[in-house]
């Protein structure tokens, strides 16, 4: 048997191998040469499932050379990814394709198509993993600054012997302010009360009527009773009344005579 009639029976063989082993993953696209792709699922917890394709095509010198292959990602069947859903980008894809390379360089000489898929799920899969941990990681901390940011509104400045005699220089300096502008607007206010009763005075010819004088102290305006001291008799007005009377009678009599 030629080297060439073993590299085909070597490669027919796997290819039985592989359709038993993915009876629905596998798809064949040509004989001549064997170009074929498989499907590989990733379905784990915590992780978003992910569908890889690995494409396949050998070489005429397969298994003694690596045969060309390509790693494409599926995405059309799942859902959209979350904010913490780690994904596989193809920059993922390019790292997991050297890294299968340089692996089964080391494994020439022998059929690889089953390790390879088996090793890019296993890669795949922790990559995965991290990511998405990543994220999750990035979404508590920006949770945790978010929740301290909401706690300190409600959280006042420490209060410390240096901001405490900072505070009560201010509030000195303050409070004297507002205790000048008061004093300067009592001054006003009494000089402008002044002025109006010396402006009454002077209207009135030097001397204040007895209205003015009522209107400047409210207290004349009181009875005269609050004047009179415990034990003082009162004065009957009407006796002054009858007196007049009396007076007035011998006078009207005189003069009728």
């Amino acid at each position: 048997m030629t080297n060439n009639e073993r590299y085909i029976d070597e490669q027919n063989d796997e290819i039985e191998i592989l359709k038993s082993i993915y009876p629905s993953e596998f798809t064949e696209h040509s004989t001549d040469p064997h170009k074929f792709s498989l499907n590989i699922s990733i379905e784990e917890e915590d992780i978003r499932s992910c569908n890889l394709s690995l494409g396949i095509e050998y070489t005429t010198k397969y298994p003694d050379e690596l045969p060309s292959f390509t790693i494409d990602l599926l995405e059309d069947s799942l859902p959209e990814a979350s904010e913490t859903d780690g994904v596989l980008d193809s920059k993922d894809l390019e790292n997991i394709h050297n890294k299968l390379h340089k692996m089964y360089e080391e494994n020439l000489g022998m059929a690889m198509v089953f390790g390879m898929a088996t090793d890019l799920k296993e890669i795949a899969a922790q990559l995965l993993v991290e990511k998405t941990k990543e994220l999750k990681r990035l979404k508590d901390a920006r949770l945790q600054k978010e929740i301290e940011a909401d706690r300190a509104k409600f959280v006042g400045t420490l209060v410390t012997r240096e901001n405490f005699l900072q505070w009560k220089e201010r509030f000195n300096a303050e409070m004297s302010l507002r205790d000048a502008t008061l004093a300067d607007s009592s001054v006003d206010d009494s000089r402008s009360s002044a002025a109006r009763r010396l402006g009454t005075k002077a209207a009135g010819g030097g001397k204040l009527t007895g209205r003015q004088l009522f209107e400047q102290d409210k207290s004349l305006a009181a009875s005269d009773s609050t004047y009179f001291a415990d034990g003082d008799a009162s004065v009957d007005t009407r006796l002054f009344n009858d007196k007049k009377s009396s007076q007035d009678r011998p006078q009207e009599s005189a003069s009728t005579a």
